[in-house]
């Protein structure tokens, strides 16, 4: 998934070198999913870093040679069984440039059915959760959701066009 790489850097103020070490990552999408009763949904997954169970948005690595907005609809349709009338691309950020050199294209999926099961791989094992807008923005202010990247992706939905929340409703605290 990713790959080390040692770079040797040259400090030309100070003259001197020094090592740095960056992460190759794949690019990533991270989409947030509204139903047809404007529900937002959501996945639960165990994640080994913190050995916690999470609730996400829909997520996963692009494909080599796959488009960003390809990838959104397949790993809808994968990890949710939900197929979207319309995909829209909220916003592209930088993972971590201080460290990692890949983006992460967030979406979202209006009007989203089911339309299949899961299609999960081997090692996966997620749970479908559907919460109201006010109910996520509940489970940001509890802590429930607690994901720096996944609350990104749910704020730049909340705050764009597409969200049905006033604006001045949206609260962290």
């Amino acid at each position: 998934m990713f790959s080390i790489e040692k770079l040797l850097c040259y400090h030309p103020a100070k003259k001197v070198n020094h090592d740095f070490y960056i992460l190759n990552n794949p690019d990533w999408v991270n989409i947030v999913t509204v139903d047809t009763d404007g529900n937002i949904v959501l996945v639960k997954q165990h994640r080994l870093g913190t050995d916690e169970y999470t609730i996400e948005t829909v997520a996963g690595l692009i494909d080599p040679g796959e488009d960003p907005y390809q990838s959104a609809h397949r790993e809808l349709l994968e990890e949710t069984g939900y197929r979207a009338q319309e995909i829209v691309l909220l916003k592209k950020l930088a993972a971590n440039p201080a460290i990692m050199n890949n983006y992460i294209y967030f979406y979202c999926a209006l009007n989203a059915q089911k339309v299949q099961e899961q299609s999960l791989d081997l090692a996966e094992d997620i749970e479908i959760v559907t919460l109201s807008p006010q109910q996520v923005l509940e489970f940001i202010q509890k802590g429930t959701i607690n994901h720096s990247i996944i609350i990104t992706a749910l704020l730049l939905y909340f705050l764009s066009p597409y969200s049905t929340i006033p604006k001045n409703k949206i609260s962290l605290y």
